[in-house]
């Protein structure tokens, strides 16, 4: 079972993705579950227990939030079991929308912007997991340039 869980819809996949690699790479976490990834859930899984169990497990829980996402009950019903779970929620924003303009319950949350904090997310989510933060990271760098570009398609579709 994996420490994070990725909440994101498919049309915005790459985006999750992106996100799953930065997080492997600066983090060395193997352990990030994406419901969309083959190699986490196999054929022949009943495929809603397998969400609620990596929910379950899970530490911290990214929610991917764009202006799309934020309005679809998949995002905002795993957004609601990880609260009740009492994880660590993190609004993840990107495209056009932005932390300051999350709808409540999530305006809450302390958020952040995708891409300019993804070295943010990588420090909460060592905080949460107990871990010592990487060091900083720029751009140029492979995971952060993937980040954008893909947010990037996601914005021009």
């Amino acid at each position: 079972m994996a420490d994070v869980f990725i909440s994101f819809i498919h049309e915005e996949e790459k985006v999750a993705q992106a996100v799953q690699a930065l997080l492997r790479e600066k983090l060395n976490k193997r352990d990030v579950f994406l419901s969309s990834d083959q190699w986490q859930i196999h054929a022949g899984e009943i495929w809603l227990d397998r969400i609620m169990k990596e929910l379950t497990t899970a530490k911290v829980v990214i929610l991917m939030l764009s202006k799309r996402s934020v309005e679809r009950p998949w995002v905002n019903f795993e957004a609601g079991g990880a609260w009740l779970a009492k994880k660590a929620v993190i609004p993840a924003c990107f495209g056009t929308l932005a932390k300051g303009d999350l709808p409540k319950p999530y305006s809450g949350i302390q958020a952040l912007d995708l891409p300019s904090d993804a070295y943010y997310l990588v420090t909460s989510i060592a905080h949460h997991l107990g871990m010592l933060a990487p060091p900083p990271f720029f751009s140029p760098d492979a995971e952060l340039d993937a980040l954008e570009s893909a947010i990037s398609e996601i914005a021009t579709p």
